[in-house]
């Protein structure tokens, strides 16, 4: 679950694990009479704020109340009047579109069609002079946002840019007899709130489901630990605030909740082991809860400074109006993002592509066994049966590997960023049971340092895998699980004064992935190198998925080692490609180079189409091109062979 700004820090397996379930499925056997149920997204807002405070089901939430003389002067004559315990949320105005009333609605709904598409009754719930109140609109017209999960709506009434804004926020409610009706075996995921959930081996008590929420990787119950009482946090007038109590994170997947009553409103689970423990919410005192707020308050104000500072320097000052008008939730998102870029590595990216020098890496790297001395061929045999160490001519760089893993002198980062795939897929699972196979046999059950880096729609559910699968036998303490660092996105131009980057609305930046080369920045900044240190590592294996991939083989550390490289690289030579992505062996001392001096990083500009707001003339107006019109800013790992001299590099060849 990963925030819109989330930061590249190694985030805790402790956290919100959210699982990804098919969009329905169905009820157990011994509840195949039960009501129906069908998991519906949870609210689209950005995935910190909702974690740090939760907003409650409009279906159970408590809201203040006028009288009725109060109500009918609210709504128009010719407004119906409808309770709000009659509503449901399906989704919220996330921002305006255009200049003309339109707004982009965020769906948390399974039917946006049905809800944002069909003409009709809706309702908009904001807060106004301190109250919540709910008002009723006419949806002229909605279609979908090509390329966002979001929709453009037109509600009668509202044909300003201006009066668009007004409702900016709003939560869109439907009556709640409108649901459309499901399948036997279905039900609503908010119908989950306020269940009691039972330990199913040994009939525990875990707590009551506060919640259900979804960042992208399936719907996540957040538990309340302990009794039923006041366990459902229903704070309309602050919807901000965060609840005192413990509470734990639990995926809503069936090998976890396999059963369900409706009728008793209980659920049993089947954790996997520690899943209850390792995501506990510490209790804090109202004292211990002010002091963290105001430090961490503190820290986003220093960065946020030191941010604008940098950015006025850069002739980048205009992303900073966002700060000035909007909600709270959106200036405080907005601030995230502006304090979590890593400027150093994009001012370097900024004049690194406006030298237009290319990289020679992958031409190095493709031509490595023709132009260096220092190659070994490896039958592809003997890498993939490990195992048969005395069989081979290279017992000797075996038996140094494994030396060097046994005594904990090895480490691992791999590099998953294929955001347009399933993360989680039978090759992310091969990769880690092998892996784990390979640990199991050698002395002591090695488990040396882990890294896992991933797209940030896909950084949950690798923690999810991890849990489900007690870790893969890694240790805890040096295991981490990362986003893949994002740099701004900037507008088309040769001249580095006249970039600039884009937004895609008031209060977000457009960013997009900063290639694999980024690696060594998110290991500096996260003090990752600095634990390598600490450890004692020698050699760090940094790789990509792939077909020929092996996770810490012996034989890639023992040939490293043995020719004393400060760069191995494993290339897979067949009669018509070349290895795909990347399987590197450097050295901690290259590392550590790689990792001081951003300036090795070697960037390339991609061009680019995306959809944008300018401000003009102090109002903010979607842009739409027509063709290419900014640069996504990239560098590959590969570009450690720049600095790396030649005979400091050992080429692995894997062939047939």
């Amino acid at each position: 679950m990963a925030s819109p700004a989330s930061t590249s820090a190694p985030v805790s397996l402790s956290l919100s694990l959210p699982l990804r379930p098919s969009p329905c499925r169905r009820l157990p056997a011994p509840f195949s009479r039960l009501p129906p149920r069908r998991f519906t997204l949870s609210p689209t807002r950005p995935a910190a704020a909702l974690l740090s405070s939760p907003s409650p089901s409009p279906s159970h939430a408590q809201h203040e109340h006028k009288d009725e003389e109060d109500e009918e002067e609210e709504y128009g004559e010719d407004e119906e009047l409808v309770e709000e315990d009659d509503l449901v949320e399906v989704g919220y105005v996330s921002g305006a579109h255009g200049v003309r009333g339109d707004v982009l609605v965020s769906p948390r709904t399974d039917f946006p069609e049905l809800r944002f598409a069909t003409p009709g009754k809706r309702w908009l719930r904001a807060r106004a002079a301190g109250k919540m109140q709910v008002r009723e609109f006419e949806l002229v017209r909605g279609k979908a946002h090509t390329g966002k999960k979001g929709w453009i709506v037109r509600f009668d009434g509202v044909d300003s840019l201006d009066e668009a804004r007004q409702i900016v926020g709003s939560a869109v409610l439907v009556k709640t007899e409108d649901r459309p009706e499901l399948e036997e075996d279905e039900i609503y995921s908010l119908d989950l709130v306020g269940m009691t959930v039972i330990v199913k081996d040994t009939g525990k008590l875990v707590g009551t489901v506060a919640q259900v929420f979804n960042f992208g990787g399936g719907d996540l119950l957040q538990v309340m630990v302990g009794s039923a009482e006041n366990a459902v946090q229903t704070d309309s007038e602050n919807q901000d605030s965060t609840p005192s109590r413990q509470h734990v994170w639990i995926p809503f997947a069936e090998d976890i909740v396999p059963d369900i009553d409706m009728e008793t409103r209980e659920m049993w689970i089947t954790p996997p082991k520690g899943l209850l423990e390792v995501n506990t919410r510490p209790e804090k005192s109202k004292k211990e809860r002010r002091a963290m707020d105001w430090k961490e308050k503190k820290k986003l104000q220093r960065r946020i400074t030191a941010a604008k500072k940098v950015l006025h320097e850069m002739e980048q000052g205009h992303i900073l109006e966002g700060l000035l008008s909007g909600d709270k939730l959106e200036k405080a998102s907005l601030a995230e993002q502006i304090a979590s870029i890593d400027f150093q590595l994009f001012k370097h990216a900024m004049h690194s592509v406006s030298k237009q020098v290319d990289s020679m890496s992958k031409n190095v790297l493709a031509n490595s066994s023709s132009s260096r001395k220092n190659v070994m061929r490896i039958p592809r045999e003997t890498l993939m049966n490990h195992g048969e160490k005395e069989k081979n001519v290279f017992s000797s760089e075996f038996s140094k590997g494994c030396e060097i893993l046994q005594k904990s002198k090895a480490a691992i980062v791999l590099v998953t960023n294929d955001s347009d795939s399933d993360i989680v897929d039978a090759e992310f699972q091969r990769l880690l049971n092998s892996f784990s196979e390979l640990m199991k046999v050698e002395e002591n059950h090695i488990s040396p340092p882990f890294v896992i880096v991933s797209p940030g729609d896909h950084v949950d559910s690798v923690r999810n895998y991890l849990i489900e699968n007690d870790y893969f036998g890694f240790d805890t303490q040096k295991l981490w699980v990362l986003e893949e660092m994002k740099l701004p996105v900037v507008s088309l131009s040769s001249e580095l004064g006249s970039k600039k980057i884009l937004l895609k609305s008031p209060w977000e930046i457009l960013q997009r992935p900063a290639g694999s080369g980024a690696i060594f920045s998110s290991l500096s900044s996260n003090k990752i190198l600095e634990s390598f240190n600490a450890m004692g590592i020698e050699y760090v294996q940094i790789c990509s998925p792939s077909d020929e991939l092996v996770l810490g083989h012996p034989l890639l550390f023992g040939a490293a080692s043995s020719r004393s490289v400060d760069v191995g690289v494993k290339l897979r030579k067949t009669s018509d490609k070349t290895e795909d992505g990347f399987d590197l062996i450097l050295s901690i001392d290259h590392l550590n180079k790689m990792c001081r001096d951003v300036a090795k990083a070697r960037f390339s500009a991609h061009p680019e189409q995306h959809e944008h707001v300018e401000l003009v003339d102090g109002q903010w107006v979607t842009v739409q091109p027509e063709g290419p019109n900014s640069h996504r800013l990239s560098t590959n790992v590969t570009s450690v062979l720049d600095s790396c001299s030649p005979d400091k590099l050992c080429v692995m060849e894997i062939v047939e």
